[in-house]
């Protein structure tokens, strides 16, 4: 007993038949082919030589049809059924062409499309713990690409046990209106414990490195620290310039006095402009 949908008149019976897609011959094929994925609707070549134009089709099996190339050349083969109370063939399936073999299997998901030397194929499986997605853009190139857009800012969050790997054949590039930060913590600490807490922020304008030492270059040598230095140099040639000597007439200061006075005016020299540290 039927439930759902029309309920069919009695000896009601519906033809079935296979058909190819097609492109009528008085229309641009971009255009058409425009219009089909809009409007849902495909033309198609049947098995006794009729041609049907616009027959309804469902999203799902829009998207894995192939449509040919030129007006002489036949598409993806299709399913279509009847209902005679409407006389409208609608399609509800696509069939594989003859020199095609499924490469899919068991417990495994997969969708790709094909043009020219380029493909695209979003593959998983739950029995192998995985899922990829790639594009190959045979002797062009390809791209992918990840996007979170809205009136409001969005999120894209990415979580893994384990390790990231990021490898690329050029270059890398990152880019931010705001504000970046990296941050590694210590596992092995006590919660509340960010003693060895590491922490690099981006501001514009700025660089901040937080943590409990940094090296660069598997350097060895102490950094110094630049008021510090100059503190000790300033004391250093007061000291020096207020150095007398024993002379014929008692004690006299240096003859250079002036000079290494003057000193002191470039200790402001080992100060930098753009890199602070306290310790």
């Amino acid at each position: 007993m039927y439930t759902l949908g029309r309920t069919p008149l009695l000896d009601l019976k519906y033809t079935v038949g296979i058909a190819y897609v097609a492109i009528p011959a008085d229309v641009d094929r971009e255009t058409y082919i425009r219009d089909c994925y809009r409007n849902y609707t495909i033309s198609v070549w049947g098995d006794d030589g009729s041609f049907m134009n616009r027959l309804p089709v469902s999203p799902e099996v829009m998207n894995h049809l192939e449509f040919p190339a030129a007006i002489d050349q036949l598409g993806s083969p299709v399913v279509y059924v009847t209902e005679e109370s409407q006389s409208l063939p609608i399609i509800i399936a696509r069939f594989p062409v003859a020199d095609q073999m499924g490469d899919a299997h068991e417990w495994a998901i997969k969708w790709s499309r094909s043009f020219e030397d380029a493909h695209v194929v979003i593959e998983g499986s739950p029995k192998n713990k995985n899922l990829s997605m790639s594009v190959d853009g045979g002797t062009v190139g390809g791209a992918m690409l990840w996007q979170v857009t809205g009136q409001q800012p969005g999120q894209l969050a990415m979580a893994v046990n384990g390790d990231i790997s990021c490898n690329a054949s050029e270059g890398v590039s990152f880019k931010q209106q705001g504000m970046f930060r990296s941050t590694t913590v210590d596992r092995t600490a006590e919660e509340g414990d960010d003693s060895k807490t590491v922490v690099f922020e981006q501001y514009p304008g700025q660089n901040s490195f937080k943590g409990e030492k940094f090296i660069i270059n598997n350097g060895e040598e102490p950094l110094v620290l630049g008021n510090k230095l100059k503190s000790f140099l300033s004391d250093l040639i007061d000291e020096i310039s207020k150095t007398t000597v024993t002379t014929a007439i008692g004690q006299q200061p240096l003859l250079n006095a002036t000079q290494i006075a003057a000193f002191k005016n470039k200790t402001d020299e080992f100060l930098s402009n753009v890199g602070y540290i306290n310790k």
